[in-house]
């Protein structure tokens, strides 16, 4: 398979309410948009102050296209990875009763989130490749990185290390910003976030920062920053803990 080969078409979306915003962005001609969250406010702390001019850039589940647009302005060249429509999410497997009623409509959100990707593609007259496929088993013809992104993604995946290691083996360095759970500091651990009362379908986990810094180093990553910072929640109209680690190679620095 070439190198092109595996590119995504750009979608071709002329309204802005065929889309889906993850995040709250400024479209130019078009204004500000909705959003779940909005990082406009704090983005550097959120990409760990990472000097991106000139870099090659794997990013993991770009949703709307925010931080691919910011790496963008920032001097990045950016190869994002988003799901498939299917299966469309890595469902929590609850059983069908609990299942059979999410699919069509999270299929739908998807369809609009990846619209929102692609009109914020056109209006900003993004360079960013994306590649539709699966995270847990990345193509040698992406290439080499010389940094991944992987910006509150793991949470929602069922084996997040599986994902961190195939950015491993693809980048020279790894930015992982995540949700903060003080209480789990102090131990390598996560916490599995859905029960059988909650139906929490989208998203698996909580991690500490000593989880993350454990694995990087054993996949070789011994330098690492831990930085903490808070990102707006626009839904829920709250300021939410995040931290960010930025990690390499010694060979690397």
């Amino acid at each position: 398979m070439s190198d092109a080969a595996i590119y995504a078409a750009p979608r071709q979306v002329l309204s802005l309410e065929d889309c889906h915003y993850y995040h709250v962005m400024e479209i130019p001609g078009y204004g500000v948009t909705s959003g779940y969250w909005d990082l406009r406010p704090a983005v550097d702390d959120y990409l760990g102050h990472y000097p991106l001019a000139g870099k090659r850039v794997l990013e993991i589940g770009p949703a709307s296209g925010f931080l691919t647009v910011e790496m963008e302005k920032r001097g990045a060249d950016v190869v994002a990875v988003e799901i498939p429509d299917d299966p469309g999410w890595d469902f929590v497997p609850f059983p069908p009763s609990v299942m059979d009623p999410v699919y069509g409509p999270r299929r739908e959100v998807m369809r609009g989130v990846k619209n929102s990707f692609w009109f914020t593609h056109a209006a900003y007259r993004s360079k960013a490749k994306l590649y539709y496929g699966d995270a847990y088993n990345l193509p040698d013809a992406l290439g080499r990185f010389d940094v991944a992104l992987l910006g509150s993604v793991l949470l929602h995946c069922r084996c997040p290390l599986g994902i961190v290691e195939q950015c491993a083996r693809r980048a020279d360095a790894l930015i992982i910003t995540d949700v903060r759970s003080p209480e789990l500091e102090g131990q390598p651990v996560c916490r599995l976030v859905p029960t059988a009362e909650n139906r929490d379908w989208g998203t698996w986990w909580h991690f500490s920062t000593d989880f993350f810094l454990q694995f990087l180093g054993v996949l070789g990553f011994t330098r690492t920053k831990v930085t903490t910072h808070t990102q707006w929640d626009e839904s829920e109209k709250e300021a939410v803990p995040f931290f960010t680690i930025v990690a390499s190679r010694p060979t690397t620095l």
